[in-house]
């Protein structure tokens, strides 16, 4: 019987930290262990560029736990990337050195241009979808990823930008609300211009907390249900009342909601960053999913191990 191999995925981005471990299956890839631990490392990181020491003890108690994991699951390769957090400090080597030394595992700093990558491989499932143009937007913590591609020429252009869900209130509170929301309006027009020739609306693919928020809110889900919320289409009618709704409700209605609790200002944010990437994208429908880039990581770190050992 043919040896089954475990391949693990480490994803340390600006607020949370992801583990995936999966196995190689007669029918894909089966997750082993899918582990998320907060560490809000890009917490303060506008005001001097620096990691603070509790954030980076609470991510090196997580990368030790992952680390075990990867261990006790006998995984035979791993990747684990950092994305805007530590694209922006001014001292990543020392973090990175830090991890090594601390937990044992290699730390790769991504490009925002390859983690567009990561995350629209990702998303290949949906892209039979979309005829030939089309979007997906990832916000995150500390930045927010929007790609354009066009399936039938087999190209995509990205653009990150330094704003994501924690950060966006740091930079207003250095600026202001008006400085910040026409900064996004800059970066995002970017796309308007490249798309007005095609007149058409697209098809988009949301890949971050807040679409998957929206969505479980749309669906008035009792709580946070991955089988109802992934795949999910919401047209641009449905994501625009719900974005209202949203942002209308009060403080503490949003506490109370099951799917939203306590990351009612990460949403906030979140649907402030959306609501300008709507305005620059004609969008027709929206295809909900929690798929990130760890998925891409293992799908690749398989082909790569079959390839090197000819299975």
């Amino acid at each position: 019987m043919k040896k089954k191999n475990n391949f693990g995925a480490i994803d340390i981005g600006s607020y949370n930290c992801r583990l995936l471990i999966a196995e190689e299956s007669h029918k894909g890839l089966k997750t082993l262990c899918s582990s998320s631990f907060p560490t809000n490392l890009i917490k303060n990181l506008s005001f001097n560029n620096e990691f603070n020491e509790e954030n980076i003890s609470k991510t090196l108690s997580c990368l030790k736990i992952f680390s075990d994991k990867l261990s006790k699951f006998n995984v035979v390769d791993y990747r684990c990337v950092a994305t805007e957090a530590c694209r922006t400090v001014i001292n990543p080597d020392f973090f990175t050195k830090h991890v090594k030394l601390n937990t044992g595992i290699d730390v790769e700093i991504i490009s925002s241009e390859e983690e567009a990558r990561l995350s629209l491989k990702s998303c290949e499932i949906y892209l039979k979808k979309i005829e030939d143009y089309g979007f997906i937007f990832d916000i995150g913590g500390g930045s927010t990823e929007l790609t354009l591609f066009d399936l039938l020429k087999s190209k995509y252009q990205s653009k990150s930008i330094s704003y994501g869900v924690i950060n966006l209130s740091e930079k207003k509170e250095i600026y202001d609300n008006h400085y910040v929301d026409n900064q996004l309006r800059r970066h995002f027009n970017h796309f308007k211009k490249l798309t007005k020739d095609l007149n058409r609306d697209f098809i988009t693919i949301g890949s971050c907390s807040t679409v998957t928020t929206i969505c479980s809110v749309f669906q008035n889900l009792k709580y946070y249900d991955p089988r109802k919320i992934e795949g999910f289409e919401m047209s641009l009618d449905n994501l625009n009342y719900t974005i209202n709704y949203l942002t209308k409700a009060s403080i503490s209605k949003l506490k109370k909601h099951p799917c939203i609790g306590q990351r009612y200002k990460l949403l906030k944010n979140g649907l402030i960053i959306l609501s300008i990437i709507l305005e620059s994208i004609r969008v027709k429908k929206m295809i909900v999913t929690q798929k990130s880039l760890r998925q891409a990581i293992i799908n690749e770190l398989k082909h790569e191990y079959e390839k090197k050992n000819k299975l």
